[in-house]
């Protein structure tokens, strides 16, 4: 999902510019360390929900009954479509934004000056995530919606239909973890600065 390479770019980005020029406006910049850390850490926590709400579905793969039904489940369930998208994400964003765009606000120099437009920029794409988010979900959720009714109404392909909806949720997973991991690893690069 392009959503997450974005995602990953951003965080990484921010992450790699927070971590220059220690010593600078230390308070400010451990204050942002902070609000990247709990961006971080919202979104694993969001990640590591809906990835448990996978296993039923994976749990599934070998029964193209069953699998049409979890899929069913999964592409109705609200609970996990709202996780998807990290508490407060684009709030948390806007914030910082505001805060970088401040004259006022030390922040603004506790990073390169020459940077702060790239920091502004990678938030700015973070911020702009939430619709796509929720949009690259849906999809996922009316493909597998369309699975299970293929797996459903089809007497012969059945088995085929379950392994293409297990190659998806398999793909989607992937993408999933490798996100999470640039969540962690991000939140690692800061951990010094506070």
């Amino acid at each position: 999902m392009q959503v997450f390479e974005a995602l990953k770019q951003a965080v990484k980005a921010c992450a790699d510019v927070v971590k220059w020029g220690a010593g600078i406006q230390e308070p400010a910049r451990k204050g942002l360390a902070a609000d990247l850390q709990a961006i971080c850490t919202n979104c694993d926590a969001a990640y590591d929900a809906v990835l448990t709400r996978l296993v039923p579905i994976k749990n599934a793969f070998a029964d193209p009954t069953a699998l049409a039904t979890e899929l069913r489940a999964f592409a109705t369930d609200g609970t996990t479509r709202a996780n998807f998208k990290p508490d407060h994400l684009c709030g948390q964003v806007d914030q910082l934004l505001i805060r970088l765009s401040s004259n006022l606000d030390p922040l603004k120099y506790s990073i390169d000056c020459r940077r702060i437009d790239d920091v502004r920029q990678y938030l700015q794409r973070f911020g702009n995530f939430d619709g796509a988010i929720f949009q690259s979900y849906d999809e996922l959720v009316a493909e597998l919606d369309r699975i299970a009714t293929q797996i459903q109404t089809s007497a012969s392909d059945k088995e085929e239909r379950s392994r293409y909806a297990q190659h998806v949720i398999q793909s989607f997973e992937s993408d999933l973890r490798a996100t999470q991991s640039a969540f962690r690893d991000a939140k690692t690069q800061t951990i010094d600065l506070i």
